[in-house]
């Protein structure tokens, strides 16, 4: 039988970056988001996942360009207030690594991805639960999304790379005992 995680949002990450002007890079992340796994026992290729982001949680930590990237040109967030992660299939490559395969959809249009994952580990804490840390890493082209807009530049370099890159560090949960009370 299944058993079933949650994520630990206060112990996760949901980061990407970006390339901007094509020579430095530009990290963010989306701060609220809600997620579940299941997975039979440590068989790995039972997992089940989805995660549901929402897209006005984006943060660069730069007022203006966070604004841009809820506004039409990119998130468009008053028509498109979630974004969604569900899995289609896990691939084993060793030990501890694997390939997670799965769509996202972005704006109403779903597109497979498939992402690195690596489980960093797995103990049970002192409050009742299982706990498991996992990365997994990706990289998108945005503007398979609808996520177009650039400008641009005088030397024919463009402001905000097609490429994207994933970083997400993820703590999951699943409780080990019915707290008392």
């Amino acid at each position: 039988m299944p058993e079933k995680f949650t994520i630990d949002r206060s112990h996760s990450v949901l980061g990407f970056t970006a390339r901007h002007f094509m020579v430095t890079t530009v990290r963010g992340e989306f701060k609220d988001f809600d997620g579940s796994i299941e997975v039979e026992g440590d068989d790995y290729n039972t997992l089940k996942a989805e995660v549901v982001i929402k897209t006005a949680s984006v943060t660069t930590n730069t007022d203006q360009r966070d604004a841009h990237l809820r506004s039409a040109d990119f998130f468009d967030v008053e028509k498109y207030p979630e974004m969604r992660f569900v899995s289609t299939g896990v691939e084993k490559k060793s030990e501890d690594s694997y390939i997670l395969k799965g769509d996202l959809t972005i704006k109403d249009l779903t597109r497979p991805i498939e992402l690195n994952v690596t489980v960093e580990g797995r103990f049970n804490d002192p409050y009742g639960n299982e706990r498991t840390g996992v990365t997994l890493r990706g990289e998108v082209d945005r503007e398979a999304w609808g996520l177009t807009w650039n400008q641009v530049l005088e030397a024919g370099a463009v402001m905000v790379s097609k490429k994207i890159k994933l970083e997400l560090d993820v703590a999951v949960l699943r409780p080990l005992a019915v707290p008392a009370g």
